[in-house]
């Protein structure tokens, strides 16, 4: 069996682990942000069967017990409130944060084909010899060497920075531009736009400050309660954001992998890119810019992480050991050389 066979079983059943933890932790998720926007529905459903039945019902000449039924019947109310506010208070809004952050890294720096038109050639020709749309490529004024790819397969944009451009050989940088349209051609930045959305959904219910104090002086019995389901409900969602980074890490380890064993077989030249991955490695320094969350960070879109502290070590590191994916790439020059795919 071929190293190349290895890696593909490899990352297969990588993902599938992966995709098996974030499809679990995605329905407990789910399951959660209907119960916490469903009770926050009944709550207000008990005020307003209340002003309807003791205000209303009287005068017309009827009660019809709706207040009691709420009560002693919550879990329809929940349930089938908490289905039709979840996609308004959680999901959409998680989506449209993901989007607007992709977009702002999308629309960064000025178009290669005016800055550095050998950029645009090389990824055109790269493009063209994948047999994929040609990706719009961009170049941001920025020290730091980074390089992104955004979108899919017909409508992506791969970025790059003046620091990256400025570090590599132009066979380092063809290799780089071939990993980012191996991305690109995988649909890698969709499919981890869809896999964070459950997180960010997890932040969002389990985001509320703690009760203030000042309700514990009139409403003591109210405050043990809130604070018993704040406690409850932070629990939670923390153990289900961290099954979310757990899987989305190995996910996104595999997915670079992938587009390290793209790149090689596009450029023909795995050490290419085993150079610069080194070149890189040995180049990064701590960013100067506050971080962003873990969620919506470039980091797990980045050829490299950010810093070596952040996303690099332990079950949580969204991309492989620099080391472990060049011994990848170095095998891949010893079975080329000896003629083995």
């Amino acid at each position: 069996m071929t190293h190349n066979v290895r890696l593909r079983a490899s990352l297969l059943s990588r993902m599938g682990l992966a995709l098996a933890v974030l499809a679990v932790v995605s329905i407990l998720i789910a399951v959660t942000a209907i119960l916490a926007g469903g009770v926050l529905a009944w709550l207000a459903s008990l005020v307003l069967v209340y002003v309807l039945e003791t205000l209303l019902l009287p005068v017309l000449g009827g009660s019809y017990g709706l207040v009691h039924w709420t009560l002693t019947t919550p879990l329809p109310v929940v349930v089938g409130s908490g289905i039709v506010l979840l996609p308004i208070l959680y999901y959409r809004p998680a989506r449209t944060q993901i989007r607007e952050f992709r977009t702002e890294l999308g629309s960064t720096g000025a178009p290669a084909s005016e800055t550095h038109p050998e950029l645009a050639n090389a990824v055109r020709r790269l493009a063209q010899q994948a047999d994929t749309p040609e990706p719009d490529v961009y170049v941001a004024d920025r020290r730091r060497p980074e390089s992104y790819a955004i979108g899919g397969r017909s409508s992506g944009t791969v970025i790059v920075t003046t620091g990256l451009v400025n570090r590599l050989s132009k066979g380092e940088l063809e290799a780089v531009l071939a990993h980012e349209l191996s991305h690109l051609i995988n649909g890698d930045s969709r499919i981890m736009t869809l896999v964070l959305v459950p997180m960010l959904v997890a932040e969002r219910v389990g985001s509320d400050d703690p009760p203030s104090w000042t309700v514990l002086v009139h409403q003591p019995l109210a405050y043990l309660a809130h604070v018993v389901l704040w406690a409850l409900l932070t629990v939670a969602t923390t153990i289900q954001r961290l099954g979310c980074q757990f899987g989305i890490a190995v996910l996104s380890r595999s997915r670079e992998l992938a587009a390290d064993r793209g790149a090689a077989e596009l450029t023909g030249a795995p050490s290419n890119l085993a150079s610069a991955l080194e070149t890189l490695a040995d180049g990064r320094e701590r960013p100067n810019e506050d971080k962003r969350s873990w969620a919506k960070s470039a980091g797990a879109l980045d050829i490299l992480p950010r810093e070596a502290a952040v996303g690099s070590r332990g079950l949580f590191r969204t991309h492989p050991s620099t080391d472990t994916r060049i011994e990848h790439l170095e095998t891949m020059v010893v079975e080329r050389t000896s003629g083995g795919q």
